[in-house]
């Protein structure tokens, strides 16, 4: 069983509601794909975060969110700037 932190719990909880994910699986290698995303629930996804964590996701970085792992990679930088 993968250990996860705040914030990568919160996502975690994100992508099951915004893909219809079973939170379960999505482990830190999931990709969106993977968790059923395609280009419309990604664009949500992104929306959903950007709402949730209070960031701006920037096109160059939403293009760069094609994981679990990316998608909190991209939220840590952003809270952090």
């Amino acid at each position: 069983m993968e250990d996860f932190d705040d914030i990568e719990r919160q996502i975690r909880t994100i992508i099951a509601e915004e893909l219809q994910a079973d939170e379960k699986e999505i482990r830190k290698d999931s990709t969106i794909a993977e968790l059923g995303g395609d280009s419309l629930k990604a664009l949500m996804l992104i929306t959903s975060l950007e709402n949730h964590f209070n960031i701006t996701i920037s096109d160059e970085d939403a293009m760069k969110i094609k994981s679990f792992s990316a998608a909190a990679a991209i939220v840590r930088k952003l809270k952090r700037a």
